[in-house]
């Protein structure tokens, strides 16, 4: 995504939809009552009223609508922004009357809200630095061959490639293992080279056989700080075909997207456990969150993507102040999505909860 002009004063962000991701954020930042401008085109009436010489046919136009509905429609991806139309060529369509947007990737549209809320500007900021940085390392690797390719929006590029002579004199385990430990020991060593230089969010190691396998039990023991969460995948090759082996089949937004939904998961699971405890270092619920906000005591608040679109202006405001206070006192806080088991959980708990550091005295 990216960010073309963002007036905060008047309200108004214009953005443009760069990669499918995209519209998954537009989704969830677009709400009922906000203005939208875009160009889109509308089917009119040409010709002489009067006459059977009339036709039907489409022009393109800059419409401004005021939100009615927002739907995101994967199998075709689109968002599609319904609206009442409040400006538009007079000649050409009737004010008041309905429009929809059909948003895809690379159009333009302008935003423009009464308040906006910190965490929509923050999700805004990550979906533009998203498309600016590499999305994970693949590693592919068997035997005495490894190639890093940073994988990103803008496709595949090779990092750098590593070869070492391995030991396979028959009987001579040791000189086999030796040399393998050789050669794992420069693959991570060019890891951390990439880490150093790039924003890594996570790193696949790829390839057939069980190479990969043995390496990532190596890696994890080479005490790497800050190292991204790393998973093994299975590929027929190595190289640029295992590399696109690995995109044409979408592992890494189902391994990312899994990821996050683990960790919600896991927090949402020690809420709840916490809760049947009664320890007090669950809480859930407007008020006693509102209330563990107002003491400091957040570590992780949750909110569901339903609760923070459904509210009413009003109450999305004071949920922006919630999540601020939260931020501000060094808590984390996350969008958690209903469309999975452990949203469906958190939704049932008022759609908000959180995970405390201490317990509070009522």
């Amino acid at each position: 995504m990216k960010i073309l002009k963002r007036v905060l004063k008047e309200g108004k962000i214009s953005l443009k939809i760069e990669v499918l991701d995209d519209l998954w954020h537009l989704y969830n930042v677009v709400s009922p009552g906000d203005i939208v401008v875009s160009r889109t085109t509308r089917r009119v009436k040409v010709g002489d009223e009067d006459s059977r010489k009339q036709e039907s046919v489409r022009k393109p136009m800059t419409l401004i609508l005021q939100v009615d509905d927002v739907s995101f429609h994967a199998f075709s991806n689109r968002v599609r922004i319904k609206g009442i139309i409040k400006e538009g060529p007079s000649d050409l369509v009737n004010i008041g009357a309905y429009h929809t947007f059909n948003v895809e990737v690379g159009n333009t549209l302008t935003i423009i809200k009464e308040h906006w809320p910190k965490y929509l500007l923050t999700r805004l900021e990550e979906a533009q630095k998203a498309g600016l940085r590499p999305v994970c390392l693949l590693v592919t690797i068997e035997d005495g061959t490894a190639e890093l390719f940073l994988v990103a929006d803008f496709g595949i590029k090779e990092a750098t490639r590593i070869r070492t002579s391995i030991s396979r004199k028959r009987g001579d385990q040791k000189s086999y293992d030796a040399t393998m430990n050789e050669f794992f020991s420069d693959v991570n060593l060019a890891i951390y080279s990439q880490l150093e230089q790039n924003e890594i969010a996570l790193i696949i190691v790829a390839g057939p056989g069980f190479v990969k396998d043995h390496f990532i039990e190596q890696l994890k023991k080479a005490g790497i700080k800050n190292m991204p969460p790393t998973v093994a995948e299975s590929t027929n090759s190595i190289g640029i075909p295992g590399a696109k082996e690995i995109l044409f089949r979408g592992i890494i937004s189902k391994v990312v997207e899994n990821l996050k939904i683990e960790t919600e998961t896991q927090l949402i699971s020690q809420i709840i456990e916490h809760i049947a405890k009664g320890d007090g270092l669950g809480a859930y619920g407007d008020k006693e969150v509102a209330q563990a906000v107002q003491y400091g005591a957040v570590e992780n608040l949750l909110i569901t993507d339903i609760k923070l679109r459904e509210e009413d202006d009003s109450q999305r405001r004071w949920l922006d102040a919630l999540i601020r206070d939260t931020e501000k006192a060094r808590g984390a806080f996350h969008i958690v999505s209903s469309d999975h088991p452990a949203g469906d959980q958190l939704q049932s708990l008022g759609g908000i909860a959180a995970l405390l550091r201490f317990k509070i005295t009522r």
